[in-house]
């Protein structure tokens, strides 16, 4: 836990968790779009595909959390009660 009470091991578990979603999210996008394309539905599997490039681009926004939460962590100075 850090000094000012964010627990670091909880904010990296949770944001996790939100990578997590937006994997599984893009995984079902994915699988319906192949769905779609089954039944030649091309205006879905557009917004689809969109969906799934943003899906995409929020991971990748995501990609080295853990190394941003504990540089985040080492640069806050401690907290004195006086």
């Amino acid at each position: 836990m850090h000094d000012t009470g964010m627990n670091m091991g909880q904010l990296a578990m949770s944001v996790k968790q939100v990578d997590d979603a937006v994997a599984l999210s893009r995984d079902w996008s994915h699988r319906l779009l192949h769905a779609t394309e089954a039944y030649d539905m091309e205006r879905i599997g557009s917004k689809l595909e969109q969906a799934m490039a943003a899906l995409d681009e929020a991971r990748a926004a995501l990609e080295g959390y853990e190394e941003a939460i504990e540089a985040d962590h080492n640069a806050v100075g401690t907290v004195k009660l006086v």
